[in-house]
């Protein structure tokens, strides 16, 4: 579980510093890699979010 909210700090990280790459020197490379990141990101948010969901349904049970 920390290790998912960890990668998910990581790939924060990567977001600002692949914006911040596109507003220097405006290659399109950099909006590739943060819309990778993007993607990322709201793939381990749904994926805590669904862990969190089966505990909870878990624990009622």
């Amino acid at each position: 579980m920390l290790a998912l909210r960890l990668f998910l700090v990581l790939i924060g990280i990567l977001l600002v510093i692949s914006l911040l790459g596109y507003g220097l020197n405006r290659d399109p490379r950099w909006l590739r890699f943060a819309g990778l990141s993007l993607k990322s990101g709201l793939a381990l948010v749904g994926l805590l979010m669904l862990i969190y969901l089966v505990e909870r349904l878990i624990l009622v049970l």
